[in-house]
């Protein structure tokens, strides 16, 4: 059988019937599952990339993201986030002696954050908003 690309529209309708059967999904890789077989008809059979479509669950309003993550190497300089690929903003703290010195790293898009021991993501929880 032939995979064929869904449209973003189709993916995020996949995920909010997701979101009606599940509170919680405990994985990228099962959301995944769950949103391929919601996309899946007779005659098609749909693949989504897991990146792609955890980026489109960030950009959706009814579903929130847990990050777990690991300690990185604490010298590695990171410029962009590595959940959604956004850029990351110092947050500064002053010194005694009147300098500045970066304490941690934060995205402004999908919450993640890091400090002197980088934090490199490992699994991705995600919960969904019930509609009111």
């Amino acid at each position: 059988m032939k995979y064929h690309i869904p449209s973003d529209q189709q993916i995020i309708f996949a995920l909010q019937k997701v979101a009606k059967k599940f509170r919680t999904v405990p994985s990228q890789h099962r959301l995944k599952q769950l949103v391929e077989k919601e996309l899946k008809t007779k005659k098609k059979k749909f693949g989504v990339s897991t990146t792609r479509l955890r980026m489109l669950a960030l950009q959706s309003t009814f579903v929130t993201l847990e990050i777990h993550s690991r300690e990185g190497d604490p010298k590695k300089v990171m410029t962009k986030c590595p959940v959604c690929g956004g850029g990351l903003n110092r947050v500064k703290n002053l010194t005694i002696w009147g300098g500045e010195v970066t304490i941690q790293f934060r995205c402004k898009h999908c919450g993640y954050w890091t400090g002197k021991k980088k934090r490199i993501p490992t699994r991705y929880v995600f919960h969904f908003k019930k509609k009111k």
